[in-house]
């Protein structure tokens, strides 16, 4: 029987079994409409690496991440881009943080070794829960529910996006869209419910990607750096040695795909 405990670990892509894939593949497809197995593994073997969940009593591949980092030119600097891709955890696991762990030990490392070269989180989400996971756990994100995206950001939004989409990058909307016919999350996966539509976050992505429903996908960044990295330690001492979070900020993990 499943322990609904989740493990993750960071499994290169040129690391993955046919076997490790196909489960992902059954994944992937048990929570979004109108994908191809040609598609997704195409997407795939455009990234660099994976985040494999699995059960920890049983083993069993229960979900992924997947991601790609690589630097970006910008403005006349290089930037760092941790590009999150295809991101699904069955429910019963959701609300965990190994995936938020390793993904930031991950980031750590990358930093460490470039200390000098910005850092930045970069995602197109259509999902809120998705959306939820990078407004909860960096501070400095863009665009933001409550104050205007700067002019910096804003132009590294619309370069990252141009460079990796051309035409379906929609900067007029700050979405990427790929037509009527594309990826798009279940209903009944993160349906939006009246408690969620009250916070004040989630009602600013509705606003700001009114196409979620048919899969439009907003763009978003993060930057990465000391603020970040004390306030996973301060969440981590919190867990340990004091009073658990609030319910409702432990359930804003990584629980459904972010092409």
């Amino acid at each position: 029987m499943p322990s609904a405990k989740l493990r993750v670990r960071r499994v290169r892509v040129d690391r993955l079994t046919p076997g490790m894939i196909d489960r992902m593949w059954e994944l992937y497809a048990g929570h979004y409409d109108h994908v191809t197995r040609e598609v997704f593994d195409r997407d795939l073997a455009e990234k660099t690496l994976v985040f494999l969940g699995t059960d920890a009593a049983s083993g069993s591949i229960v979900g992924f991440s997947t991601a790609r980092i690589y630097q970006h030119r910008y403005r006349g600097r290089w930037v760092g881009v941790y590009f999150s891709g295809d991101t699904i955890i069955l429910p019963q696991y959701w609300g965990q943080r190994a995936l938020h762990n390793c993904v930031f030990a991950t980031l750590v490392r990358w930093k460490l070794r470039r200390p000098f070269t910005p850092l930045y989180w970069y995602l197109i989400c259509s999902g809120y829960r998705t959306y939820l996971t990078l407004v909860r756990n960096f501070p400095e994100h863009w665009p933001h529910h409550a104050r205007p995206t700067p002019g910096w950001e804003r132009g590294l939004i619309d370069s990252i996006c141009s460079e990796r989409y051309g035409a379906a990058w929609r900067a007029d909307r700050g979405v990427i869209s790929f037509g009527e016919v594309q990826p798009v999350l279940k209903q009944s996966v993160a349906p939006f419910t009246g408690r969620v539509l009250s916070l004040a976050e989630v009602r600013f992505f509705v606003e700001a990607n009114p196409g979620y429903a048919k899969g439009d996908e907003l763009a978003m960044i993060a930057r990465v750096n000391l603020q970040v990295g004390i306030q996973v330690l301060g969440k981590w001492f919190r867990k340990v040695f004091g009073r658990p979070a609030r319910r409702e900020r432990r359930g804003a993990g990584l629980p459904e795909p972010a092409r």
